[in-house]
């Protein structure tokens, strides 16, 4: 099926299409947008997933560095791997709060390494930027009071290495936009080389703000860099019955992944422009890995296969206390 019914997609059509974003980012000025408040900017068009459409499941029931439950992955796609964040969640000592395994796989599972992170947060959100060579991760960072981070933090992946939220070499990549920014989660998108922050500015009252990676990576995270900003649909009475468990955006559009133990699983996809709160486009429930014991969806991202985005979303199961992960995608679009 073709990305897009009038020509090819590409990165290029992509950022030329962006040049206006930052004009109009910049006439939205410095002022916090809370609540139900105009977006900061427009997002540019492109092609949109189809979510009840073909895909793929390359990952079935692999086991990662630590018997840890699977929070949140993201993709080097230049080397074709993948990076899961991993959070203990039998863990009862307090000063082990905030304490993330990341594992480094090939894309059917091989482990390829790990690292140790010591009070980061819950690892809702992870980034991949391969860069001059390395690869730096992007995570919540800081533990809080709720076990969740409170910054975003940017280092180099290490293999092997340990890793304290008090280390010098980690770079404080929070957004600062006016208001408060809460258990902020960072996502990547790959294919137009992007920062996307959620966050909470109240309690159920979450938001979407949208950087060029470029820079997000210099530190220049205030309000006049920002390329978009929106209010997400609040959580109510659907957040308690389907937690959300993970996002990720490709071009105009934000996917979410939400559901509970054991219970149905939803694929969400949200536009990015126009006023007010985010618009609910589609909303699929899957069957995909009905099969786990403990079923839980958990984590999101974008793959590019052979120049190609796919949206991948993965699972965390449990059987007799052994922790695996699994991954599917999609791969058509609208």
């Amino acid at each position: 099926m073709p990305l897009a019914p009038s020509a090819p997609l590409s990165r290029r059509r992509f950022h030329r299409a962006g040049g206006g974003l930052l004009a109009a980012a910049a006439m939205a000025g410095s002022t916090g947008m809370l609540g139900g408040s105009r977006a900061a900017a427009a997002v540019p068009d492109s092609p949109r997933f189809r979510l009840a459409g073909a895909g793929g499941n390359p990952f079935w029931r692999r086991s990662l560095h630590a018997n840890w439950v699977l929070q949140s992955f993201a993709y080097d796609n230049e080397r074709q791997h993948i990076y899961f964040a991993q959070y203990d969640s039998t863990n009862t000592d307090p000063g082990r709060v905030g304490d993330l395994w990341v594992t480094r796989t090939d894309i059917t599972g091989n482990q390829l390494g790990a690292m140790a992170l010591h009070g980061f947060g819950h690892g809702v959100g992870i980034g991949v930027e391969p860069y001059r060579g390395e690869v730096h991760l992007w995570t919540e960072w800081r533990t809080g009071p709720s076990g969740y981070g409170t910054r975003i933090g940017r280092f180099r992946f290490v293999n092997g290495a340990t890793l304290t939220a008090d280390d010098p070499s980690i770079e404080d990549r929070t957004p600062s936009v006016g208001g408060p920014m809460i258990e902020p989660q960072p996502a990547i998108d790959p294919w137009t080389n992007r920062l996307l922050v959620r966050y909470k500015v109240a309690p159920d009252r979450p938001r979407i703000v949208v950087f060029d990676l470029d820079d997000a990576r210099a530190g220049r995270l205030g309000s006049e860099h920002r390329l978009a900003e929106r209010a997400l649909p609040s959580r109510g009475a659907w957040g308690g019955e389907h937690p959300f468990q993970g996002f990720a955006a490709c071009g105009r559009y934000a996917y979410l992944i939400e559901g509970p133990v054991g219970g149905p699983a939803c694929l969400t996809t949200l536009d990015l422009n126009g006023a007010g709160e985010s618009t609910v486009v589609d909303r699929f429930v899957t069957d995909a890995g009905q099969s786990l014991p403990g079923r839980e969806p958990q984590g999101m991202a974008v793959w590019i296969v052979a120049g190609r985005p796919r949206l991948a979303f993965g699972f965390h199961s449990n059987s007799r206390d052994v922790r695996q992960a699994t991954v599917f995608y999609k791969s058509d679009f609208v």
